[in-house]
């Protein structure tokens, strides 16, 4: 496969944010690596998806904990070196770096794409980067914890009450 348009290679740092007041909320992916920001809006679901493949791909693949000494949090400063609209994402593992992968393509070259014609599993990633095992521990746990934050838990049949 030819190189990604954007390769941030080892990321410091990456988290899911939801941006606005519940049942009015939009979702973004932040990566960092040193001053170097990108941002990816996506749909609550596409990011509840994220993590339920973040969680598979940890379950499948065993120990280790990839490159030590990840960076310490930062700011992730704006403007952002690349925004877009999330398309389709996909996963992996090196196993020769102990990282794994993440691939982002946006969702407006995606849509270019099939408007001429073209067969969009032929196109370059818009961005890659690579994360340790803790790096993608800690997004799965905040990735459930933006979900869950949503909206309160609405009253059910009988009273009880049920999660969005």
């Amino acid at each position: 496969m030819a190189e990604p348009l954007n390769d941030f290679g080892p990321v410091d740092e990456l988290k899911p944010e939801a941006i606005g007041l519940p049942g009015n909320r939009r979702f973004r992916v932040l990566f960092r690596r040193g001053n170097r920001t990108v941002c990816f809006w996506m749909e609550k679901e596409q990011l509840g998806l994220l993590g339920d493949a973040i969680s598979e791909l940890l379950t499948q693949i065993p120990g280790g904990s990839g490159r030590p000494g990840a960076a310490m949090p930062g700011e992730f400063g704006e403007p952002f070196m690349l925004q877009a609209q999330t398309g389709r994402m996909a996963l992996g593992y090196s196993e020769t770096s102990d990282t794994f992968l993440i691939l982002v393509y946006d969702l407006e070259t995606e849509t270019n794409a099939q408007e001429q014609g073209l067969d969009p599993d032929n196109l370059l990633p818009t961005f890659r980067c690579e994360v340790t095992r803790n790096q993608l521990e800690n997004f799965y746990r905040d990735t459930a914890s933006v979900i869950q934050s949503g909206r309160p838990p609405k009253p059910g049949k009988n009273g009880h009450t049920s999660a969005n």
